[in-house]
């Protein structure tokens, strides 16, 4: 059985977001351009809504803007053609140059993520020893 495709209003109902930030992602580039409808209507289907359910979940749990989102997903898409033509039996010397540009792909987003907890770990300590300062300031006023 076919997917269905989805309007603007499921995939806002979906995801909780507005219709101008679908249209903004897909004018940043972060999602390809969809079908549309005789009368010019965007449907969408079910891999951009998926596609669209990460960049909110990068967007929201790692807190990266939109521009390192897209340089993420455009990593994601170049390993993923990089998986496929490791499948298509390369010689020997190919392979070790996929499977070498995987890696420092893959460094570089590992290094990335690390940078990213590093600041939220020290912000988090930051957080955490003002906490302490105001546990402290109670106990001496009991």
């Amino acid at each position: 059985m076919a997917q269905m495709d989805m309007t603007v209003e499921m995939v806002v109902q979906r995801l909780g977001v507005t219709p101008r930030t679908l249209h903004y992602y897909e004018e940043l580039g972060l999602i390809p351009d969809v079908r549309r409808t005789a009368g010019g209507h965007r449907l969408y289907d079910e891999a951009t809504v998926q596609r669209l359910e990460r960049i909110l979940r990068l967007k929201g749990m790692l807190g990266y803007r939109l521009q390192d989102i897209k340089q993420l997903i455009c990593v994601e898409e170049l390993l993923d053609k990089h998986r496929r033509s490791l499948h298509s039996t390369p010689t020997p010397e190919e392979r070790l140059a996929i499977l070498d540009d995987s890696l420092h792909l893959l460094e570089d987003v590992v290094k990335k993520i690390d940078s990213k907890i590093e600041g939220l770990m020290h912000l988090r300590a930051n957080y955490q020893e003002r906490l302490q300062r105001v546990r402290q300031s109670l106990d001496g006023q009991k």
